[in-house]
């Protein structure tokens, strides 16, 4: 068992318990939410679980350790930021195209660049929801912030892997 799936265990206990507690707040309620919810995730989640290991069995390791590999430097970690920067999807592909590159022979600071530059700057959630709703100013204002925090992510993500390794 995992400490993932402990600490989701005992936080969907710790909720349960607040909710029983409070008078005003209905259990029925709380598992019908949860329920809308699983039936919305579930059918995305099973598919991104199969992504993930077929990523890791489909790329060829030399070419992905090669490109971005803990190996890779500096170039390595470019690579993996601009690929991240420009991934055009939500958060249920890019974990598991994450855990297919670890699979894949990846570096792990390269990994973490992708994610973070997924998350930080990526193009598709600028273009298509923050310049619409937040306008140009903003969004390009965000963008730019951004850009400027990509270099303490990355150093960040770096620090990390090697104390993970």
């Amino acid at each position: 068992m995992s400490i993932s799936l402990l600490m989701v265990a005992a936080l969907t206990g710790l909720a349960g318990m607040i909710v029983l507690a409070n008078p005003d707040k209905s259990i029925r309620e709380a598992l019908a939410i949860s329920w809308k919810q699983g039936v919305r995730v579930l059918p995305i989640v099973i598919p991104a679980a199969f992504i993930a290991g077929f990523l890791g069995e489909l790329l060829p390791e030399e070419f992905v350790s090669r490109l971005i590999g803990a190996d890779s430097g500096m170039l390595g970690l470019l690579l993996a930021g601009v690929a991240g920067s420009l991934l055009p999807t939500g958060p249920m592909v890019v974990l598991p195209v994450a855990a297919g590159l670890l699979q894949a022979d990846a570096g792990m600071a390269q990994v973490l660049t992708l994610y973070n530059a997924w998350t930080i700057v990526n193009i598709q959630r600028f273009i298509l929801w923050e310049h619409p709703l937040l306008g140009a100013s903003l969004a390009a204002r965000r963008y730019v912030g951004g850009l400027i925090c990509m270099p303490f992510a990355v150093l960040t993500s770096v620090g990390i892997a090697q104390l993970l390794t």
